[in-house]
């Protein structure tokens, strides 16, 4: 069993999306999957429901030390903790709240192949709670400078969260998110130097910008549900492949 955060302190990096696409994706192998929205915006709540009301597991409970809540099934191998507005409560919390998500989950990980973490762009009690959580940590981050610059600030964080309070947790690896169709010289560089500073630490996949997997999210449909046949939907099969390959090695 793996549980994952997909975690980067910036915003618009893509998480939510790759968190989606990726449940979706492992759930279609055959793999049972949890996937857990951490971020008060709701968004992988609204991606894998219909009806954002009618949300019936709420991470919030967890944080009030409620720890048995009942995932939500969402189809089959796919279910859902999620989120809404009134996780910003938690903000405002005690330090020690950012053991309980790791309390709440204890109960439910024999259940489960895989607990994906979809994390909200801060490095708050929230982040702070989900890193204390996960084994493993993917990083979205995109070709623009400043996205690249925020990567040192994140593998400090993990750094002191390995050290005082999760021995366990390692980065799994980059993921190159939001390429332009169309390269241009600024963005190769950027791309060179991300694989010059962290080498095979940087998936080998790349997942490029398109409106079509802007929009799946809306039908709550993953790109290989919205667009089988498309570029987008081929990447993120070639990007499942290689986390299932790092996994097993």
């Amino acid at each position: 069993m793996h549980i994952i955060a997909i975690a980067n302190q910036k915003g618009g990096v893509g998480k939510t999306t790759i968190t989606f696409n990726l449940a979706k994706a492992l759930a279609k192998r055959g793999y049972k999957v949890l996937a857990i929205d951490n971020d008060p915006q709701g968004n992988l709540t609204g991606s894998l429901l219909e009806d954002p009301e009618s949300l019936q597991a709420d991470i919030l409970s967890f944080y009030k030390e409620q720890y048995s809540i009942v995932p939500q099934e969402i189809e089959n191998n796919l279910f859902l903790i999620g989120a809404n507005i009134l996780l910003s409560t938690v903000g405002d919390g005690k330090f020690d709240t950012v053991f309980n998500l790791k309390k709440g989950i204890k109960g439910l990980k024999a259940k489960y192949d895989f607990i994906l973490i979809d994390c909200l762009p801060s490095l708050g009690l929230l982040s702070m709670a989900a890193l204390n959580t996960a084994r493993f940590v993917i990083i979205p981050t995109k070709p623009a400078p400043y996205a690249l610059m925020g990567l040192k600030d994140l593998f400090t964080t993990i750094e002191k969260v390995k050290e005082n309070l999760n021995n366990d947790i390692e980065a799994l690896g980059i993921i190159l998110n939001l390429v332009e169709g169309r390269r241009t010289t600024i963005a190769e560089q950027l791309e060179t130097s991300l694989r010059e500073n962290y080498g095979e630490l940087v998936f080998t996949t790349k997942l490029t910008k398109g409106t079509r997997l802007e929009e799946s999210p809306s039908f709550n449909q993953s790109i290989s549900e919205y667009d089988p046949h498309g570029k987008q939907a081929a990447q993120f099969e070639a990007f499942t492949d290689e986390i299932l390959s790092r996994l097993n090695q």
